[in-house]
C-alpha cells in the first residue's frame, strides 16, 4: 500500500498494531510516572522494545503529540506533554488482606504484633502475619492496587469479615485463615460466591481455592529425625489437638518419621497443655509426666512457638536443664536476637516468599490467566539445630 493511499485510510481503517503502540506508549507514561518534560525514548529504541517498525512507532508518537500527550523539539526529541487531562484514567484495583494480628492506621501503616496471653507472662512480639504480608507487598508495591486490611485474630472477628468481603467490591482477597476450623463453611460460600481468593499457612481440604501452606509434613518428620540421629527414642509430641491442617500434618510428619525409624507411636506422650482460668497454657503437667515415666521422653517435638516457650517454662519449673535433660524441637518462626544462645532445634517457615507466591497467584487470578483448578503450593522449612551443644 503506497503512503498516499495508507494516510487516506489512516482514520478509518487504523491497523490494531498502530493502536497497541498508542496504548502501550501511554501505558509507559503512567507506570514511569512521566511528567511534562520528560524525555521519551528514542524512535529506534520503542521500535526494538515493541518489536514493531519504526514507521508505526513513529506514527504513534505524532498522534499523540496531536493530541497533546507528547511535545516535540528541534535538537531535544520527543518529551511527556501537558497531558494530564486528556490521559486515560487508569483503574485502580483493590485486594483485600485478611490475616490474624495485623492492624491499619488512618494513615494506612501496617502493624503485626500479637500479644502472647496463651503464656504465663504475656509479651508482644511480631507475628509470622506481618512477615508473610511483607512478601506480599514486595509483588503488589509495582502493580495498580490499593489494600484493604482486615484481622480475624478471633473466630467472631473473621465471621463478620468473611461475610462483608463479598460487598466490598475487591478485585481478589488473599486471606491467612484463623486458627480454628469453625468458619470453614463461610470460606466455601465464599469461594462460590465471592471475589477471587488465595489462602495461605492454613487451609480447608473441601474448599476449591489456591492455598499456599509450609510443607508441615516434611518439616515436622525432618525434625523428628535430627532427634532420632541424635539417639533419642522417647519422643514426646506436644500440641493443641486443634483441627487446622498445619497440625495435623505435623503430628502426621511426627508419626511417619517414627514410624520409619521402627519407633512406636505412644499416644501416652502426645500431649495437649492444660488451660488456666486465664485460658493460659502450661505444659507443666504434661512434661512432668512424660520425665516420670519409667521410659522417660528425652526429647519433645512442639507444635509451634508457643508450645516451645510453654515447654521451655515448663522445664525451668522442674528443674530440667535443656538441652542437658531434655531436647526440645519446634517450629518457631520469632525472630531471635543477634548472639542470644537458642536451646532448642527450631524449624523455620518462609513466611516472605509465601507471601511473595500468594501474591503472585493472586494477581494470576485476578487477570483471568491461570488454569480454573485450584493451585496447592507447598512452601518448605528449614530445620536449624540447637545453637546450644
Amino acid at each position: 500500500m503506497s503512503a498516499e493511499s495508507d494516510s487516506r485510510t489512516r482514520d478509518t481503517n487504523t491497523p490494531p498494531h498502530f493502536q497497541r503502540a498508542k496504548s502501550w506508549l501511554v501505558d509507559y507514561i503512567a507506570e514511569h510516572k512521566l511528567g511534562p518534560g520528560d524525555k521519551m525514548p528514542s524512535e529506534r529504541a520503542l521500535a526494538e522494545t515493541l518489536g514493531l517498525s519504526r514507521p508505526t512507532v513513529a506514527r504513534a508518537l505524532s498522534e499523540l503529540v496531536e493530541e497533546g500527550v507528547l511535545a516535540r523539539e528541534q535538537r531535544i526529541g520527543t518529551y511527556v506533554g501537558s497531558y494530564t487531562a486528556r490521559k486515560p484514567a487508569r483503574r485502580v484495583g483493590t485486594i483485600g488482606i485478611v490475616m490474624p494480628w495485623l492492624a491499619q492506621d488512618q494513615c494506612g501503616t501496617v502493624t503485626g504484633y500479637i500479644d502472647a496471653d496463651r503464656l504465663p507472662v504475656p509479651f508482644r512480639r511480631e507475628g509470622m502475619s506481618f512477615q508473610v504480608l511483607q512478601g506480599v507487598m514486595s509483588v503488589l508495591r509495582e502493580t495498580p492496587f490499593r489494600l484493604v486490611v482486615h484481622s480475624n485474630t478471633r473466630v467472631s472477628d473473621e465471621v463478620e469479615v468473611l461475610r462483608n468481603l463479598p460487598n466490598e467490591g475487591l478485585d481478589g482477597a488473599l486471606i491467612m485463615p484463623c486458627d480454628y476450623a469453625e468458619n470453614a463453611h463461610l470460606y466455601s460460600a465464599l469461594a462460590k460466591s465471592g471475589p477471587p481468593l488465595v489462602l495461605v499457612d492454613h487451609y480447608f481440604p473441601d474448599c476449591p481455592v489456591d492455598r499456599v501452606v509450609t510443607d508441615n509434613l516434611t518439616g515436622a518428620r525432618q525434625a523428628v529425625e535430627y532427634l532420632i540421629e541424635q539417639g533419642h527414642r522417647q519422643i514426646a509430641h506436644f500440641t493443641d489437638f486443634e483441627e487446622m491442617t498445619s497440625a495435623m500434618d505435623r503430628e502426621l510428619g511426627y508419626r511417619v518419621a517414627l514410624e520409619n525409624a521402627g519407633i512406636p507411636y505412644d499416644e501416652d506422650i502426645v500431649c495437649g497443655p492444660a488451660m488456666s482460668a486465664r485460658k493460659q497454657w502450661s505444659f507443666l503437667y504434661a512434661l512432668e509426666h512424660c520425665l516420670s515415666r519409667p521410659d522417660p521422653i528425652t526429647a519433645v517435638f512442639c507444635l509451634n512457638d508457643d508450645t516451645v516457650l510453654a515447654t521451655l517454662q515448663a522445664a525451668n519449673r522442674l528443674g530440667a536443664r535443656v538441652p542437658g535433660d531434655l531436647v526440645v524441637a519446634g517450629f518457631f518462626d520469632d525472630s531471635i536476637p543477634v548472639g542470644m544462645e537458642v536451646p532448642f532445634i527450631r524449624i523455620v517457615q518462609g513466611k516472605t516468599e509465601m507471601g511473595r507466591i500468594a501474591a503472585k497467584l493472586l494477581l494470576e487470578r485476578v487477570s483471568g490467566a491461570p488454569p480454573r483448578a485450584p493451585r496447592h503450593v507447598l512452601v518448605p522449612a528449614e530445620l536449624r539445630p540447637s545453637a546450644v551443644v
